[in-house]
This record gives structure tokens, C-alpha cells and sequence, in this order.
């Protein structure tokens, strides 16, 4: 049996001749340390197990912070994606279609048209093709109106944009608006019956000959004629309704207003009135 230097001083120490038994001292001895080293590993395993569930709880918390923090994204997103003003898209197929805005702004659209505007803001509007307009006065929201390549701002007054082409054109029938190309900051003021064109590539509009009140029948479902060549009358029905006519006299003029809401009536007035027939090509 072995024994290190501390058990052999312990036992020189307290020896004493017939009273101390070596072995069992020592033996106390050993048990003593045993103790001792038994309680120290037991206080290491519990700090070691106090740590190991400090980071379970800190790996928790850190879960459970990094769920909270997704879900006050999903929140915020989600809150602004429905408070934020929708855009409201209004559109023409192969017709004619109108729509009344929510200021009370009449708006027909020519076929494959479209005009889009916020839903908190209908005074202010983008569109394609060509639209005409009847704006409902309002001094303090002037109606702005974005092409693609022009701009028109009005108070209220009725009047077409047409940009069907690389060159758009604006029309008033009543009112007055400036024009001007889509990123420019001044333009032409158009008054009822002026007409301006703006060309590709040009800063500013130039003014055109007056317009004809009939270039703008598609929308009003109106045609006035002073003393018109019947050939002009029947391009014009034509342009409305997509059909060639032909007459037996060709010799008359007219002068007349009508309501095109019905251009098989229109026809059979104009034959009656100029004692012709006309039919369909």
C-alpha cells in the first residue's frame, strides 16, 4: 500500500504507541480526501448544470425575440399595404366605354383606352389612348392629366386628349387648359375650339387650325352640320360606326343637328330630309 508525504507526517504526528492504529488512520485519512474531492466535483457539476440552463433559457429568449421581431415586420408591412390608397384602373376594350369619377368628372374612353388615378385623389389621373373629358369645377383641385408623352392641367372645362399617336393631340369644346409635353414646366393655353399638336421630339405644343366639333361625336353622341357635302356626312358616320355608306345623290348638302345614340335613325332623318336612299356598302 502507498502513502504520500501528508499521510506519513499525519501519522508521525499523532502516533502514539498502542493507541493509534497506522491503518485505520490512514484509512480515515483517504476517506476524508475522498470526501472532499467528491464535494468539490459535485459543487463543478452543479455550476456546470446552473450554465447549461442560464444558455437554454438565453437561447429561449433569443428564439422567441427573433419570432416577436418577424412577426412586427409582418405587422408593419402588412398595415401599410392596406392603408395605403389603392390605384384604380379604369378601361376600354373594343368600345366606347364612359365612367363617371368620384368628383363628379365625366370620362369616356375611345376603344383600347385605359385612365388610372389614386383612389384618395381621382384629380389627378394617368391615361393611354384617348380620353375625353368633362371636368367638374373645382377652383381649389385643379383636374391634372399625365400621357404618355403630354400633360394638360384644367379647373373645369371639357375638352380630348388624343395620344394614339407619337404626336398627341388636345381638343376643348368648352373651357380652357394649358398644354404642355409631359415633363415640361410650361406649355399653350387652348381656349373652346382651339386645337394644339405636340410633336415628337418638340418642347412645346403648336397651335392647329380650329378643330371640328364632330371629331369629338365618338364621346358627346353629337354631329352638327352647316351646309356639309353629303359625302362629308356619310365619312363621318362612318368614323362612328365602323360601316361604309353609299347614297343615290350625292349633290345634297345638309344642316342639321343630330343625336347619335341611334345612327339607323340618323340615316333614315337624312334621307327623308334630302329625299335620297343610302345604304350600306
Amino acid at each position: 500500500m502507498k502513502t504520500n508525504k501528508n499521510e506519513q507526517d499525519f501519522v508521525l504526528r499523532y502516533f502514539q504507541s498502542g493507541k493509534l492504529n497506522t491503518m485505520a488512520a490512514l484509512r480515515k485519512v483517504k476517506d476524508r480526501v475522498k470526501e472532499g474531492s467528491c464535494g468539490k466535483s459535485q459543487d463543478a457539476t452543479s455550476a456546470l448544470e446552473l450554465i447549461s440552463i442560464s444558455q437554454a433559457n438565453r437561447t429561449r429568449r433569443l428564439r422567441w425575440i427573433a419570432v416577436a421581431a418577424s412577426l412586427l415586420v409582418l405587422l408593419t408591412v402588412g398595415a401599410y399595404t392596406l392603408l395605403m390608397p389603392r390605384t384604380i384602373v379604369l378601361k376600354s376594350e373594343g368600345q366606347v366605354v364612359a365612367y363617371n369619377l368620384p368628383d363628379g368628372t365625366h370620362v369616356t374612353l375611345s376603344p383600347y383606352s385605359s385612365l388610372s388615378y389614386s383612389e384618395d385623389d381621382c384629380r389627378k389621373v394617368e391615361m393611354k389612348g384617348c380620353v375625353y373629358y368633362q371636368v367638374k369645377h373645382d377652383e381649389q383641385h385643379p383636374f391634372d392629366v399625365t400621357g404618355e408623352r403630354g400633360h394638360v392641367w384644367v379647373l373645369g372645362t371639357q375638352f380630348m386628349v388624343d395620344e394614339r399617336t407619337d404626336a398627341p393631340e388636345v381638343m376643348v369644346t368648352s373651357g380652357m387648359v394649358m398644354f404642355a409635353a409631359r415633363d415640361a414646366a410650361s406649355g399653350v393655353f387652348l381656349t373652346k375650339g382651339k386645337r394644339a399638336r405636340l410633336s415628337q421630339g418638340a418642347d412645346k405644343p403648336q397651335l392647329l387650325a380650329d378643330y371640328d366639333v364632330n371629331d369629338v361625336a365618338w364621346a358627346t353622341h353629337l354631329l352638327h352640320f352647316v351646309n356639309a357635302p353629303l359625302q362629308d356626312v356619310l365619312d363621318e358616320l362612318t368614323k362612328l360606326s365602323g360601316k361604309q355608306y353609299v347614297a343615290s345623290d350625292y349633290s345634297k348638302r345638309l344642316t342639321g343637328d343630330f343625336n347619335t345614340d341611334s345612327l339607323p335613325q340618323v340615316l333614315s332623318v337624312i334621307e327623308e330630309t334630302l329625299g335620297i336612299s343610302i345604304h350600306q356598302n
